[in-house]
């Protein structure tokens, strides 16, 4: 992509769908659980950082996004990756709410935004 000359064009996105819980099961294994990770890759990207609140506490009764078993609360909503990424696009409003219905259930704060995660 660096060689074509798109790279600064291009926003590449991993996530994991599921998270895990931190404690194991009756078989020594884990099962699934809420959560998960996003990872963003481009050119015009404002790396280097980790968006989201991380845990202070993993102890049911310690947190309020602590459970039993080691199941945590997301702090951040799927949505917020991509509404940032559709900003960058160039959707408008409108548009934005039409690809993330939900994103209108969660508060501002959470979401974030074009400039937040890109450069220009």
């Amino acid at each position: 992509l660096k060689l074509l000359g798109l790279w600064d064009q291009v926003v590449i996105t991993q996530f994991s769908e599921f998270f895990r819980t931190l404690n194991p099961n009756s078989g020594a294994g884990t099962d699934h659980a809420w959560g998960g990770n996003h990872f963003i890759l481009g050119g015009k990207v404002n790396g280097g950082k980790v968006l989201g609140t991380y845990p202070d506490q993993f102890v049911e009764g310690l947190s309020n996004i602590a459970l039993s078993r080691g199941r945590m609360i997301p702090t951040t909503p799927w949505d917020a990756t991509w509404q940032g990424i559709s900003q960058w696009m160039g959707l408008s409003e409108a548009e934005i709410d039409l690809v993330l219905p939900n994103r209108g259930n969660f508060d501002p704060s959470v979401l974030f935004t074009g400039a937040a995660l890109f450069t220009s």
